[in-house]
């Protein structure tokens, strides 16, 4: 094909084109030229090249964006021109700062209910079964689905019973951390956390992720509510180590407004490094999916294949006319998708699980694709606050601006400012009580509060569970697999989940809620309609270990290896030279405690790695 003589040109000594690229100053400048001189209307698709391509724009391709140009704490020399970083984004730019959390808008820092229906617009439903079940009230002459039909994005597929039915994706400049909790707790050793690392390695790596994304235990010191919970649960529960809750968050200057944390923290200054318009060093394309990544049919001395990925493929969503499809080269590719939607574009790459590598080659073998699959069982409740606490702030000190509010506000019964930020609390994980609190206010996908109670006066107690591990030769694996003959709305191929609790899953999740029941019963008694109950399958949206990562063994060859996990310790996916990948997906254990920060510690290492190899150094 005539794009593949363009890379070979672009990547060649050919007409001593290398020397010219060394002794030009303005190098790129001159790759411009070179581009339009071989470019005809049959190579309009190639647009970019560039040494680092990152698909996904959330907190974790926004950490290796951020690790590889500006790494945490450290200061950097490129040895020459600094890598050029494209990052890809399926979905649009929805806010002035590209990957800004939405929350921190004031209108929803005011109402925080009305953020649940940002939330819902933001999340779009991964598998949805077959609706077998008859309109029967449907006018006769009205058009009817016939039987077995698939329409409006459902699955033919997926067994209903053994669904992640919650379980939902994100498509925007930001990702989740558009939406998210900023919940930033370390995981448990042994437990939750794996041991890839050692214990100094992992405090270092959680250093660096806890100051990119700006994780704090004192944003709502100040909070009179935050004061209260805290007091009330470190008087009942005094050996369970009560403690505000880690956030990724700081409050604003003098105001009583939170700056919630996203991926544009992360990303931080790095627009500033564009200071040549001909070569910028970081570029977002938001609205250009990314259709499949493709191998190079270069060969070592053996004529085995050498698994490197030579190009991405994009589709311009959202450009009117012209051609849409674009091919970017790159050095290095990194898919930061999602658990979800990173495992998919591997699969409509050519890569394939075990259950469907027969007649394979074995570059594309990867037969843990998908498998490995945990999530949180959840429970959730919300309550009044007791009168008797209630009654606990009508004296005592509260602080100078809880004095304010009752001399300017004798008439108020609850003596809470109107603008007293919302509490943040966690009984933290404990192997004794695996699992995950977050005693607070905040908005989700569920759980709004009637208009006739006050809403200084409501608390939200949601807990996340943790799964066991499944043997490495489950007969029936929690996994995630993909269709052939069926499309996702982008034209991907459908996600279809096969996920069950075992017995033991289901045992210690009931024994969660009874903790729940527990102190809850100490803050206050339930709120009508949000009595303790679990949550659907999936709701957490915290689905891990679909490329799973793990050690290499000092015996085992990386292709022996992919037979274990799908990644190496640096995320790099087994056999390939340049093939990363990042998020929940790499990680290999099972969690209750949110996985974010632990995500981005894997995608710090990732990053080292990658600056290794484009010879960029740290001090």
């Amino acid at each position: 094909m005539i794009e593949d003589v363009y890379i070979y040109l672009l990547g060649s000594p050919f007409l001593s084109i290398t020397t010219l690229l060394i002794y030009t100053r303005n190098w790129f400048s001159t790759l411009i030229r070179l581009h339009r001189f071989f470019t005809n209307n049959t190579m309009a698709n190639i647009k970019f090249d560039c040494d680092v391509l990152i698909i996904g724009s959330g907190p974790i391709g926004a950490t290796y964006a951020r690790q590889i140009l500006k790494p945490y704490g450290e200061k950097v020399n490129f040895n020459g021109y600094p890598p050029r970083v494209v990052m890809v984004e399926c979905g649009a730019q929805e806010s002035k700062i590209p990957g800004d959390h939405k929350k921190n808008a004031v209108y929803y820092q005011k109402d925080i209910d009305a953020f649940v229906h940002v939330i819902h617009g933001s999340l779009h439903p991964s598998s949805i079964p077959t609706q077998t079940n008859r309109n029967l009230t449907l006018p006769p002459v009205a058009w009817s689905p016939r039987k077995e039909q698939t329409f409006n994005g459902q699955n033919k597929y997926q067994d209903a019973y053994r669904n992640l039915d919650a379980n939902a994706v994100t498509r925007t400049v930001g990702g989740m951390a558009t939406h998210w909790t900023c919940a930033t707790p370390r995981q448990y050793p042994e437990m939750e956390r794996s041991n890839i690392y050692d214990d100094e390695t992992w405090n270092e790596l959680y250093d660096k992720a806890e100051g990119l994304i700006g994780t704090s235990e004192t944003v709502l010191k100040d909070s009179v509510r935050q004061r209260l919970v805290l007091r009330t649960l470190q008087r009942v529960f005094p050996y369970r180590g009560v403690k505000a809750l880690p956030l990724a968050a700081k409050k604003v200057d003098k105001k009583n407004l939170i700056t919630w944390s996203s991926a544009a923290t992360v990303l931080g200054d790095l627009a500033t490094l564009n200071t040549d318009p001909m070569r910028p060093v970081f570029t977002i394309l938001d609205q250009h999916l990314c259709k499949k990544l493709v191998f190079a049919e270069d060969k070592d001395e053996q004529g085995n294949m050498i698994p490197t990925i030579r190009h991405a493929v994009l589709e311009a969503l959202a450009e009117p006319g012209g051609q849409d499809a674009r091919i970017i080269t790159a050095k290095y590719f990194i898919v930061c998708g999602g658990p979800i939607l990173t495992p998919q574009l591997l699969y409509r790459s050519g890569f394939r699980p075990k259950e469907k590598c027969d007649g394979i080659p074995r570059h594309l073998q990867l037969p843990k694709l998908g498998h490995n699959l945990t999530e949180q069982p959840m429970c959730f409740c919300q309550v009044v606050l007791k009168d008797e606490l209630i009654g606990e702030l009508q004296t005592g000190d509260w602080g100078a601006e809880c004095d304010e509010w009752r001399r300017k506000h004798p008439e108020d019964i609850l003596k809470i400012p109107y603008d007293d930020l919302d509490p943040q609390v966690t009984l933290p994980f404990q192997p004794s009580k695996p699992w995950h609190t977050q005693i607070h206010r905040d908005a989700f996908s569920y759980g709004a509060v009637p208009p006739a109670i006050d809403k200084r006066t409501i608390i939200d107690l949601r807990y996340f569970g943790l799964m066991e591990p499944q043997p490495a030769n489950a007969k029936e694996p929690n996994r995630l697999d993909f269709e052939d003959d069926v499309t996702d709305a982008y034209g991907m191929p459908q996600p279809t989940f096969y996920f069950k609790y075992s017995d033991k899953d289901r045992s210690n999740t009931h024994t969660m809620f009874e903790d729940m029941e527990d102190v809850a019963g100490t803050l206050g008694g339930y709120l009508p309609g949000s009595e303790p109950q679990f949550l659907a399958p999936g709701l957490a949206l915290h689905v891990c270990g679909t490329t799973a990562t793990s050690k290499k063994d000092c015996n085992a060859t990386e292709a022996a290896m992919r037979d274990i996990s799908c990644c190496n310790e640096f995320s790099r996916i087994w056999d390939t030279t340049n093939l990363y990948v990042g998020g929940l997906n790499v990680i290999p254990n099972p969690n209750a405690s949110n996985p974010t920060l632990t995500a981005m510690c894997f995608a710090i290492k990732g990053a080292e790695d990658i600056r290794g190899k484009l010879n960029i150094t740290t001090e």
